[in-house]
């Protein structure tokens, strides 16, 4: 499967039903080269179904009404990108929330401990 259309999927996950449809058709047009007519479909079926099956999404019809073709290994990928986490996502599923208290000040120029080499280190208690 093109890049160009793992990126769309994963970029446009959040965005409207109508955003993500138009971004992906677009998409999906570019990286097939232009969209086919049945007719031309039909015509030459054994072509379109080989260019599927090398990776290039055939789409047959109108790009607002289309029919797309693509070999399930590409709907396999197709469907673990849409499905793949971002970082906020993850976040939020671990009950994360953002600090919304006041400003945190850290001191600048405070007497800090500087750090031991290895072998200055403190051997650990035994016993």
């Amino acid at each position: 499967m093109d890049a160009r259309v793992l990126k769309q999927i994963r970029e446009m996950r959040t965005a409207s039903e109508h955003d993500f449809v138009e971004g992906l058709g677009r998409t999906l047009v570019e990286v097939a080269g232009g969209t086919l007519t049945v007719r031309k479909a039909k015509d030459g079926l054994s072509g379109v179904i080989k260019r599927a099956r090398e990776g290039v999404p055939q789409i047959i019809g109108s790009t607002e009404d289309a029919a797309v073709i693509i070999s399930v290994k590409d709907l396999a990928t197709l469907l673990d990108a849409a499905k793949a986490q971002t970082f906020g996502e993850a976040l939020d599923n671990v009950g994360f929330t953002p600090y919304r208290g006041a400003r945190i000040v850290i001191g600048a120029g405070r007497n800090r401990e500087t750090l031991k080499h290895r072998g200055d280190a403190v051997p650990p208690p035994t016993g």
